[in-house]
Formats: structure tokens, sequence, C-alpha cells
């Protein structure tokens, strides 16, 4: 006979405000404190329907169980490894860098940007642009929440105003967040 106490039952995991709350999946265990602190990975393709963005995974953490159904935060933003593949060209340069950043909320985050020009640069062009980007995101950090930034990361305007303000230093095809996790 099976013992009632180790009976599992399924969790619907919901994603952040950001997406709606929306069911992003379902998961199974015990008690509510066993899921506590798992992550679930979706595709923003798949949170925003648009087709345009499947490149991104979104990594969300359990954080709180109500009523049978798990709430998340956004943990962190990453770019696939095909998608990265398949834009670095040769002839241009490849700009990747790493950092770490408080917002004005106190939230820790790493970010790791991805940036390509549209030539073959040299190294003292490339040392100007990680500075720059750098100095950007301190600026933009220390003005902005944690929430804020999420949201600007997703609907990329953070990524489209760094990028247009770099281009005066030199020409930039793409410039992308390759990685951000919340610390």
């Amino acid at each position: 006979m099976a013992d009632v106490k180790n009976k599992k039952k399924w969790y619907e995991v919901l994603s952040t405000k950001h997406f709606g709350n929306q069911v992003i999946g379902e998961t199974l265990a015990n008690e509510d404190k066993a899921i506590m602190g798992r992550l679930v990975e979706v595709g923003l393709g798949n949170l925003t329907k648009d087709i345009k963005l499947q490149n991104i995974k979104i990594k969300f953490k359990i954080n709180e169980i109500i009523d049978g159904k798990a709430n998340t935060e956004i943990k962190g933003y990453e770019l696939t490894t095909n998608y990265i593949k398949r834009i670095v060209r040769s002839g241009r340069s490849k700009i990747e860098d790493s950092f770490l950043l408080t917002t004005k909320d106190n939230v820790k985050v790493r970010v790791k940007p991805l940036i390509l020009t549209k030539y073959k640069s040299q190294n003292n062009v490339l040392s100007e642009i990680r500075r720059f980007v750098q100095s950007e995101f301190n600026d933009y950090m220390q003005r902005e929440t944690y929430d804020k930034f999420v949201s600007d990361l997703i609907s990329k305007t953070i990524q489209r105003e760094i990028r247009s303000k770099m281009n005066k230093i030199y020409p930039i095809s793409l410039f992308e967040i390759r990685i951000m996790n919340k610390i």
C-alpha cells in the first residue's frame, strides 16, 4: 500500500508580471518546500509569441507557492549558443566582456554583453568600446531598479540605446546581452 504522506502533487509554474503571470510549466513535488528555488528555463519567443525572440532563454526561479501555484522571479537571460555561432562571421571583430553591477534597489547583476563590429578593428578601438559599454551600464544601473532593467532588457530598449551611442565611436553590426544573471 502506498504511503499517503509521500503522495506527490503537480504545481503550476507561473511567469512574472512582465509576461502577465502566464503558466510556463508544471512541476511535481511532495511538498511546497521541495520546489522552492527550482529553476525553470523558457524561450522568450514562447512567452511573447514572437518568433524573432526564439534565440533567447529566460530563467525563472520559484520563490513562493500560493494555492498550488508557484510564483517566480527572473533569475537570468541568455542567448542560445547556436544563435551566437550563426551571427559571428569572419572579417568582423567580436567583443565579449563581463562585469558585476548593482541596481538602484541594491540587486547585484552579472552582465555579459556581446558586440560585433561591422569591420575588423584595432585593439585600441575594441578597448574603447568595452570601456564605453561598462560606463553606460554603470550609469543606467545607478538610475534604474531591477524590474525596470529586466523590462528594458526583454523589450531590447537598453540594447538599442547603447548601440546607437556606440555607432558614434565605431560602426557596430550587433549589440546584445549574451548573459544576464541575478546574483
